[in-house]
């Protein structure tokens, strides 16, 4: 019995001596607390980056705006966009003179349209993420992320369309022919760059063969034709202009 309490008294001091080798974060710096985080983001640990550099974001370290960027990136890697704009909005706000204002400008545009529902849902957010991209472009007009925040402008002005589309096509299904039209027409004239001016073509078309104006309808198939537009949208328009033939 005695022999038993020795050997679990020197297991339990074994034990105590691993731990008190074991590296903590406050018996790290502030900068090896970041490259270690860094090193968790790398390896796609995001939650570890997130918990690691939880104190750190806060603390008046030097290493502070630089935890509150990779933060922001952990929480857009981890699909979760809307609390990385508060991380990122933050960074831009407190830290105004830090060199990672501009990234952090650019990835609150990529924050706010990643975080945007589906196009049938409130668009609150792609609106903010256009805002945020042009923000970034008119303070940092020859960036890097110049390119990149265009393209982001780009497709959120997809999904602003898609929305217009998408209430248009309903319209259309409830035969509001006039309301459908609306929404046709503020598609040609708010977002002519986008791929979804053709659709609208497409869905005018249909309206005026409905109400047997046949020439409107060729005339506006003939158009999505020449202009190339996507297999999908090549297809319908053909078989539909086939029947504006017959």
């Amino acid at each position: 019995m005695k022999k038993q309490i020795i050997i679990n008294i020197i297991f339990a001091v074994l034990l105590a001596g691993c731990a008190g080798h074991r590296t903590t974060t406050t018996e790290l710096t502030d900068e090896q607390i970041y490259n270690r985080a860094k090193e968790y983001f790398d390896n796609g640990k995001y939650s570890k980056v997130i918990e690691m550099l939880n104190e750190l974001r806060y603390s008046p370290s030097v290493w502070a705006d630089d935890a509150h960027l990779l933060t922001a990136k952990a929480y857009i890697e981890s699909g979760q966009p809307s609390l990385a704009t508060a991380e990122l909005k933050w960074l831009v706000n407190q830290y105004s003179q830090s060199e990672l204002v501009e990234e952090a400008s650019f990835l609150l545009g990529n924050a706010y349209r990643l975080a945007s529902p589906r196009a049938e849902l409130d668009q609150e957010y792609t609106r903010k993420a256009i805002d945020a991209y042009n923000d970034f472009l008119d303070s940092y007009p020859m960036s890097s992320f110049a390119d990149s925040a265009d393209a982001g402008i780009k497709l959120c002005r997809e999904k602003l369309a898609h929305k217009q589309y998408l209430s248009a096509e309903l319209y259309y299904k409830m035969k509001k022919d006039s309301a459908a039209i609306i929404y046709i027409n503020d598609i040609r004239t708010k977002y002519v760059d986008t791929n979804w001016r053709l659709w609208a073509d497409y869905l005018e078309a249909k309206i005026r063969i409905r109400q047997d104006n046949l020439e409107r309808a060729k005339l506006l198939l003939q158009n999505i034709l020449a202009n190339n537009p996507d297999e999908k949208l090549r297809k319908k328009s053909q078989k539909l202009l086939s029947k504006c033939s017959d």
